[in-house]
């Protein structure tokens, strides 16, 4: 396959797979969060769960959160060309750090579908709860803790891997390590995620808030594949120094 070739398909891989995952946190995750709607979890039980969590998935059906979850789940390993393609930018490949922040990059997707998909198990426990008589909330409060722990290791740890990621290859860019511009730096899907934190604060109550919320990071990273396709496809039509 020639070069022009794999780099339009790296780009047409990395924005699907983007789009499925807003679509994705936004089945899963875009709801809104009204703990005082819940006093089962917000009073009776607010000192053995965590409250915001254990109401936001309350209002999703089965089906939405099991949608929301496996399409984001089974097209995560379409952003792989897309760390690929962040991959060319660099100038000399051969480096330690370059290494070392490819790696990272690829392990962040190695890890992001267990850590969403935890999001539907998560759901479905605190929706049991909040269904069933009391006399079987004590042991579905144990395994929802259970289930919590298993979201806060995965997600937590695949949050923490991707930033970690994305920044270190801003360092490169702003280093001048890339063929892009050092400004770009200030657009890797980290600084889109962060710009977005202001906005969200003076966003009145809405769906679309919600929608923004749930899929921030996931949106950051289809806006930051169009800014490359639209502005700097061109600086990978060369031959590569290594895969």
């Amino acid at each position: 396959m020639e070069y022009q070739t794999k780099i339009k398909w790296s780009f047409i891989s990395a924005i699907m797979a983007s789009i499925c995952w807003v679509i994705g946190d936004i089945a899963i995750a875009g709801f809104e969060i009204i703990p005082e709607k819940y006093p089962l979890f917000s009073e009776t039980y607010a000192d053995q769960v965590d409250v915001e969590f254990a109401v936001l998935m309350l209002e999703g059906s089965t089906q939405r959160l099991m949608f929301g979850a496996l399409i984001a789940a089974m097209t995560a390993i379409l952003f792989l060309p897309g760390v690929w393609l962040a991959y060319q930018y660099v100038k000399d490949r051969s480096k330690w750090y370059v290494w070392v922040t490819y790696f990272i990059l690829l392990l962040s997707v190695l890890l992001m579908p267990l850590g969403h998909a935890v999001f539907f198990y998560t759901g479905e426990i605190f929706k049991s709860i909040y269904n069933s008589p009391v006399a079987a909330h004590p042991y579905l409060l144990e395994t929802a803790a259970g289930f919590m722990q298993m979201l806060y290791i995965s997600w937590g740890t695949a949050i923490i891997v991707l930033l970690l990621g994305w920044f270190l290859f801003s360092v490169l860019v702003f280093l001048g390590k890339t063929t892009l511009p050092r400004w770009v730096g200030f657009i890797s899907p980290v600084f889109l995620t962060i710009y977005q934190a202001p906005i969200k604060s003076i966003l009145p109550a809405s769906t679309f808030k919600d929608w923004l919320i749930a899929a921030g990071f996931n949106l950051s990273y289809l806006i930051f594949f169009l800014l490359l396709l639209t502005f700097f496809r061109k600086k990978l039509f060369r031959l590569p120094t290594s895969i």
